[in-house]
């Protein structure tokens, strides 16, 4: 069972006092990796993680499925396929897609409004 202070699955930093972190399957992820990857998706340019590990696109559209969603490619109502941009850590062995960064963030800004509310 992961607790609140797992490590982020992406740059295994443990999270700061009062840091939010959207949940995953096998570790949460931290806001500044949420940030990257959705910058990383957009413009395809690699990274290195404030925690020194590398951020990448992932290299091919069934090599690694999202292990927050188990997608690695989107499927139309009228069965077309679709490659689904992911960024990946190989040194810490994950992946996410750009639709679960999307409502990672999504969940950290309601978050953040509730708790100033």
């Amino acid at each position: 069972m992961r607790t609140n202070q797992s490590p982020c699955r992406f740059c295994d930093r443990p999270p700061r006092p009062g840091q939010y972190r959207a949940p995953g399957p096998r570790g949460p992820i931290c806001v500044d990796c949420l940030e990257a990857g959705l910058q990383l998706v957009h413009d395809g340019q690699a990274r290195v993680s404030l925690g020194g590990t590398h951020l990448a696109l992932a290299a091919s559209p069934g090599e690694q499925a999202c292990e927050f969603c188990g997608r690695s490619e989107r499927r139309s109502f009228l069965g077309l396929r679709r490659a689904l941009a992911r960024m990946s850590c190989p040194q810490r062995g994950s992946v996410i897609c750009a639709d679960c960064l999307d409502r990672g963030g999504d969940l950290l800004n309601r978050v953040a409004r509730e708790r100033t509310k």
